[in-house]
């Protein structure tokens, strides 16, 4: 019950704010910050000048964004400061997210730095998201 509950209590303006972030930090980590390294690494065919559809990449990410950070709200709860806020976003990131994307790369034979790059999107978005949503009451 107590779940359900902590659905109806989320500030959806907070999570609106948080996931216009993930685009905003999303495009400064992968275009500025670690263009060619992630390119290198991923092997990525959006390395090759193929985007693909920006459509259906920028939307499913939003999409998969989104019940990331109804979540993270359902988790944080409202009555968290903004340090416990961030403090739970980075839990999450490290605990549930970078060793999920760790799992996967040991088996798909990923590069230890590639790992740092996309996990640490994680916990650098999550610490924010989670910094907002316990502040924004």
């Amino acid at each position: 019950m107590h779940l359900i509950q902590s659905f109806w209590e989320i500030n959806w303006l907070a999570v609106a704010v948080s996931v216009i972030l993930s685009f905003a930090l999303g495009a400064l980590w992968h275009s500025v910050l670690f263009n060619k390294v992630w390119s290198e690494d991923s092997g990525s065919k959006y390395g090759n000048g193929n985007h693909g559809n920006p459509a259906v990449i920028f939307g499913l990410s939003g999409l998969l964004h989104v019940v990331l950070v109804i979540a993270l709200a359902m988790f944080v709860g409202q009555h968290t400061s903004f340090l416990g806020g961030a403090l739970k976003g980075l839990f999450v990131s490290l605990v549930w997210i970078s060793t999920s994307i760790g799992v996967t790369y040991i088996f798909v034979g990923r590069t230890f730095r590639l790992f740092l790059i996309d996990a640490g999107f994680y916990v650098v978005f999550l610490s924010l998201a989670g910094l907002i949503l316990g502040a924004w009451h």
